[in-house]
């Protein structure tokens, strides 16, 4: 019965997952040729690492009709986690660098520009993309990560040694969102600085505005920071005490389940920015064929100007 549920989970998150990061490529798509940020690139690159999430679901889905009968391959396991590891890993570097971005738009809003032009970018995602790929195929690149009894279950403990998981959760996990928490506290800090340091006054309804935009940013960053914690945080906390405790056994079904939480997190990341950000709310209801309230109001441009300053607008957030 309840392999039956976790294989419906499987079906239907295969149907949800592609379609709504889909959406939410083609809205950012189309924002950036009207509005080029790192923001935005950042967003896509989140929604492109759901996008593989949920193309993984599909093989998984199909496995379950098969009645596993990939799964005793232990190739084809190796090859599986690895593939379903990979975008995991992307999708947490990737909230590193979207909070790294809204950081340096804080706290360093005369040369934000052009700290961030195209060329950093690009070599920021193609490092992202390389140490996400490295991380997420070790156990296929050196043996020494694999189990030797394979059983014919996959998953990630039952193909791999525990060693691989304290790699991901203490080597990549743990310290990026150490990180991340660093990142929205100084952030929140500054932002509270400038705002306390500026009168309050209906003269400057553009900084105030440029700042409540940065609030929104940061609010919405970190309900995605939040909702990865909240999917990935059981599966990673139930491997790790099964890798440290020798006589505690996770049953396969209570591992499924995890996993399945864990991939809803690629279907909770477009649900939060197609909810938090308007400019993507917008973009993503001209492509349903919806109508919003204030449809005829242009979209703000990407700069603000804060006391003579020029003040990078939260973009794609």
């Amino acid at each position: 019965m309840v392999s039956t549920l976790c294989a419906v989970l499987h079906a239907l998150l295969s149907c949800l997952i592609p379609p709504a990061n889909l959406l939410v490529i083609v809205a950012v798509c189309q924002l950036l040729r009207k509005h080029p940020g790192s923001s935005y690139i950042y967003v896509l690159n989140l929604a492109t690492a759901d996008l593989l999430v949920g193309v993984m679901c599909i093989t998984e889905a199909l496995d379950d009709v098969l009645d596993g009968d990939f799964d005793r391959s232990k190739s084809f396991c190796l090859t599986r986690i690895s593939l379903s590891m990979t975008p995991c890993i992307g999708s947490i570097l990737t909230l590193l660098l979207i909070s790294l971005d809204r950081y340096l738009a804080v706290r360093l809003p005369l040369s934000y520009r052009t700290l961030l032009k195209k060329t950093p970018v690009v070599l920021s995602l193609m490092f992202l993309w390389m140490l996400a790929f490295l991380l997420g195929h070790l156990p296929l690149i050196f043996p020494s990560f694999q189990q030797s009894n394979y059983t014919g279950y996959c998953g990630l403990l039952s193909v791999a040694r525990s060693e691989y998981l304290y790699t991901l959760c203490f080597g990549v996990f743990a310290p990026s969102l150490l990180v991340l928490l660093c990142l929205h506290i100084s952030v929140c800090s500054i932002a509270y600085a400038q705002h306390t340091r500026t009168p309050h006054s209906c003269a400057q309804p553009g900084p105030l505005r440029a700042r409540l935009r940065h609030f929104k940013a940061l609010r919405t960053v970190l309900l995605v920071l939040i909702g990865f914690g909240l999917s990935w945080g059981p599966y990673l906390v139930g491997g790790t005490v099964q890798a440290a405790c020798r006589s505690c056994d996770l049953s396969n079904t209570l591992k499924d389940a995890l996993f399945i939480l864990g991939e809803t997190n690629s279907l909770l990341n477009p649900l939060i920015y197609a909810l938090h950000s308007r400019d993507i709310r917008s973009h993503l209801a001209k492509l349903l064929g919806c109508r919003q309230r204030g449809r005829g109001q242009p979209v703000a441009s990407s700069i603000h100007t804060v006391g003579g300053r020029g003040w990078p607008r939260a973009s794609g957030m």
